[in-house]
């Protein structure tokens, strides 16, 4: 990956803040584990005005699909990423239950992308959530999602594993849980 691609996805933007989602305390996940950047390059941020999440993307040569392009499976996995971390950001620990992704556009390799996700709405355990997928240079959308997702209590992910105790740190220092 190019050093001026790297320096983009570092670069904090006015009205955004650096963000660690708590489950990506472990190191290997599908979407964000790859320091190789051979699948996705993401850093996350937390918007200033709302508190959404957005998120800088590069899609690798690991995520093609048609020659040349994303895999619209590698979009998906972002989307679900982001609109559920943005659930996290606002304290609600979850999994996907439901994803309804619309596909827009292809989307070629090594574009630098914007993922925005944020809460819609909160009823009990549900949460509802939605996102989109754009090009950073114009904003020319590729994907957007919908997602339903539900909150995990904490017994059942403190029952996870000894990786959950890692996530349920992050979340209490991030003064939710």
């Amino acid at each position: 990956m190019p050093n001026d691609d790297l320096f983009w996805l570092e670069q904090t933007d006015p009205g955004t803040e650096p963000t660690d989602l708590p489950f990506l305390a472990l190191e290997d996940t599908f979407v964000s584990g790859d320091p190789s950047n051979h699948r996705l390059s993401i850093r996350y941020y937390q918007c200033d005005d709302d508190g959404s999440l957005l998120g800088k993307a590069l899609f690798g040569p690991g995520t093609q699909g048609p020659p040349d392009h994303a895999h619209g499976g590698s979009m998906a996995a972002l989307l679900d990423e982001a609109m559920g971390g943005s659930a996290w950001l606002a304290g609600y620990p979850v999994v996907a239950a439901q994803l309804n992704i619309t596909f827009s556009a292809m989307l070629p390799l090594g574009t630098r992308c914007l993922v925005k996700a944020r809460v819609l709405e909160v009823s009990g355990r549900k949460i509802k959530t939605t996102g989109e997928l754009c090009s950073a240079h114009d904003g020319r959308l590729f994907c957007r999602g919908e997602g339903l997702f539900v909150t995990l209590d904490h017994e059942k992910i403190g029952q996870l594993s000894d990786k959950a105790k890692v996530i349920v740190e992050r979340m209490k220092k991030r003064g939710g849980y």
